[in-house]
């Protein structure tokens, strides 16, 4: 039987272990980058690299620290730059790349969308948006099928039966970029 000194010291040790554990949990959560653990195909990668030399996928490193915050309250486990889903078919998946001048992140953007072609591994890209200048708080997410409408204006809407690429400026405005009709079309859903 353990005397009271004995068992607050048993107590105090466990609350210690208890406390040390769960900042190791903390810190291996703060320190996990979504970025480098979402895989692009390599042909996706070696495409970048040889078509978009001096380009790469935004990080969340380059958002202003709020905007950090706000992503990873909303997107923990997610990349700013990179979009996986079923964007132009239900049996296959795209991958949307929102790449920033990786000398100056806010020095413009390229939206990309990349699929594999049906005759092997090979991929294709197609251009969504691109500017010359941008907002350290643009970010890319992958959104699921539903009833998507403007923002100003409920009578302009679309029905999505595939995933998309919602392209935000965090806190200002968003564009949902979907696939109908054998191309991407554009809606404003925020504004």
């Amino acid at each position: 039987m353990l005397t009271k000194t004995e068992l607050k010291q048993v107590l105090l040790l466990s609350a210690i272990g208890v406390m040390a554990l769960m900042s190791v949990r903390s810190l291996r959560a703060q320190t996990s980058n979504p970025c480098t653990e979402v895989k692009l195909p390599a042909p996706v990668v070696e495409s970048i690299k040889t078509k978009f030399s001096g380009w790469r996928p935004k990080q969340i490193s380059d958002l202003a620290a709020d905007d950090q915050q706000l992503w990873l309250k909303a997107h923990r486990d997610e990349c700013p730059g990179m979009a996986v889903g079923h964007f132009e078919s239900s049996d296959q998946l795209s991958y949307g790349v929102l790449l920033v001048p990786q000398s100056k992140p806010t020095g413009g953007y390229n939206l990309l969308v990349f699929n594999r072609m049906a005759n092997g591994d090979v991929y294709v890209w197609k251009s969504l948006d691109h500017a010359e200048a941008a907002y350290s708080g643009l970010v890319i997410s992958k959104v699921p099928p539903g009833q998507y409408s403007h923002y100003d204006n409920a009578s302009i809407s679309a029905k999505t039966k595939l995933d998309s690429i919602l392209l935000e400026w965090i806190e200002k405005g968003a564009y949902l970029y979907y696939w109908s009709a054998g191309r991407y079309k554009k809606l404003e859903v925020s504004g």
